[in-house]
C-alpha cells in the first residue's frame, strides 16, 4: 500500500541537513567510497564523450554551434546516469544507517534490482523539462539573445573582451528559471528514492514527487537554501585551503602540490554528495512515513557508553 504524503514542519528542513552532515560514522568506507566511485563514473563518462567537443574547441576560430552539438551526447548520457548513481548512493546510505553490511560497489545496486529503466526515465523527464524551460527562456530573452550569447563565448575563448548580452525580460526570465530549477530538482531528488525504496513506477513517483514538493514547499526550500549556502561558504574555504596546500606542496615538487589540492577537492566533492543524498534520504523517510527505516537506524545507534570509529 502506498504511504500517504506527510506534511512536515518547516524545521524538518534543518533536521534533514544536520542528520546528513553527521552521516558516515557507521560505515565511512562504504559511504564515502561510493561517493568517490560516483564522481569517478561521471568523470570517466564526461572525458570519453567530450573528446569531439575538445577537438573543436582547440581550433583557432572555434565553432560554438558545432561544440554545442558535439556535447549533446555527453549531456544526454550524464543526465540519464545521474538518477541511477544518486539512487545507488542513497541505497548505500540507507543500508549503513540501518546497520546492515554494505560496500562502495553497492552504488550499482539499482542495476541488480532492475530499476535502471525507471531511474533513467527520471533523466528523460529532466531533459524534457530542460528543453521546455530553455524554450521559455529564449522566448523571454528575445530573438537575438542566444546568438549574442554564443558570440560572447566565442570572444571569451579567443581571449577578447566579452560583454554579456541583455535579455528583454530579465525579471520574468529569472522567475521562470527559479521555478524550473525547483521543480526539476524536486522531481529528480524526490522521485529517485520513491523508485528505489518505495517500489513506485516512474509515473507514480513523478506524480507523488510533485505533490510532496508543493505540500512541503517550506521544508524543501529551507533545506535547499541551507544546503546551497553551506556549499558556497565551504567551497570558498576549501578553495582557499587548496591554494595554500598547492603552494606548500610545490615547495617539495609541483606535482606534490597538485596532488594535495586534488585529494582535498575529491574529499570535498564526496562530502557534498553524501550530504546531498543523505538529506534526500532523510526527507523521503520523514515525508513518506517509512518508520521501519527509522526503527532500524535507531536500533543500530550506539547506546550511551559506546562509540563508533
Amino acid at each position: 500500500m502506498t504511504q500517504p504524503i506527510r506534511k512536515v514542519p518547516l524545521s524538518h528542513g534543518v533536521q534533514w541537513l544536520l542528520r546528513a552532515v553527521n552521516l558516515g560514522a557507521r560505515n565511512p568506507r562504504a559511504i564515502f567510497g561510493a561517493a568517490v566511485l560516483f564522481m569517478a563514473v561521471l568523470y570517466l563518462l564526461a572525458v570519453l564523450l567530450a573528446t569531439p567537443a575538445r577537438s573543436l574547441a582547440g581550433s583557432a576560430d572555434p565553432d560554438m554551434s558545432g561544440i554545442a552539438t558535439a556535447l549533446i551526447p555527453m549531456f544526454v548520457l550524464l543526465v540519464l546516469a545521474l538518477p541511477v548513481l544518486l539512487a545507488g548512493l542513497m541505497h548505500v546510505i540507507r543500508e549503513a544507517e540501518a546497520g546492515r553490511p554494505t560496500r562502495a560497489r553497492d552504488l550499482f545496486a539499482p542495476l541488480r534490482q532492475h530499476k535502471l529503466s525507471a531511474l533513467a526515465g527520471v533523466g528523460l523527464i529532466q531533459i524534457a523539462l530542460t528543453l521546455i524551460s530553455g524554450a521559455l527562456v529564449v522566448w523571454l530573452a528575445g530573438q537575438d539573445y542566444w546568438s549574442q550569447y554564443l558570440e560572447m563565448l566565442r570572444d571569451a575563448l579567443s581571449g577578447r573582451v566579452a560583454t554579456p548580452p541583455e535579455p528583454e525580460h530579465p525579471g520574468l526570465m529569472m522567475l521562470v528559471q527559479l521555478l524550473s530549477n525547483y521543480f526539476t530538482n524536486a522531481i529528480l531528488l524526490i522521485a529517485v528514492p520513491l523508485i528505489m525504496f518505495s517500489g513506485l513506477g516512474l509515473s507514480e513517483a513523478v506524480k507523488r514527487s510533485l505533490g510532496a514538493s508543493l505540500w512541503n514547499l517550506g521544508a524543501y526550500l529551507l533545506a535547499a537554501m541551507l544546503f546551497m549556502a553551506a556549499v558556497m561558504i565551504s567551497g570558498l574555504i576549501v578553495a582557499l585551503v587548496a591554494m595554500v596546500a598547492t603552494q606548500i606542496g610545490s615547495l617539495l615538487h609541483p606535482a606534490v602540490g597538485s596532488l594535495l589540492a586534488m585529494v582535498l577537492l575529491i574529499a570535498y566533492g564526496a562530502t557534498v554528495l553524501v550530504v546531498l543524498c543523505g538529506t534526500c534520504y532523510f526527507a523521503w523517510r520523514d515525508v513518506f512515513g517509512h518508520e521501519a527505516d527509522a526503527a532500524a537506524a535507531a536500533a543500530s545507534t550506539p547506546r550511551p557508553g559506546q562509540f563508533e570509529a
